[in-house]
C-alpha cells in the first residue's frame, strides 16, 4: 500500500495543476451564478451545479436535485439561454444537458 502524500507536497510538486483546478472551480461558480440569475428563483434553488465543457460548441451541463425539477428546468432553459450566453460572454450555446444528482 502506498504512503499517502500530503497536500503541501502535492502543491509543491505541481503548482500548475492547482492553478488549473482553481480556474475550473471559478468558471463553474461563474456559470452557476449566470444560470441562477437567468432562471426563476423557485427553479434556481434546485440547481446546485453548472459547468461548460467542450471546445466548440460548448455544452452547458446543469445538476438538479430531483427529476421533477429537472423537467421544469428543461422547459425553462430556452428562455434563459440568451441571458446565460450574455452573462458568460459566449456567442452561442447550442447544447445543454440537465442531469439529476440527488443532494446528500
Amino acid at each position: 500500500m502506498k504512503k499517502p502524500i500530503s497536500i503541501n507536497d502535492l502543491i509543491a510538486k505541481s503548482p500548475r495543476r492547482l492553478g488549473a483546478l482553481q480556474t475550473g472551480a471559478e468558471a463553474a461558480l461563474k456559470t452557476l451564478a449566470a444560470t441562477h440569475k437567468s432562471i426563476a428563483p423557485e427553479l434556481a434553488a434546485h440547481i446546485f451545479g453548472a459547468s461548460l465543457a467542450g471546445e466548440s460548441p460548448k455544452t452547458l451541463t446543469l445538476l438538479v436535485d430531483s427529476s421533477a425539477f429537472a423537467t421544469r428546468v428543461r422547459y425553462a432553459l430556452p428562455a434563459a439561454l440568451p441571458i446565460i450566453v450574455g452573462e458568460l460572454g459566449l456567442l452561442e450555446l447550442p447544447r445543454t444537458q440537465v442531469r439529476v444528482r440527488p443532494r446528500q
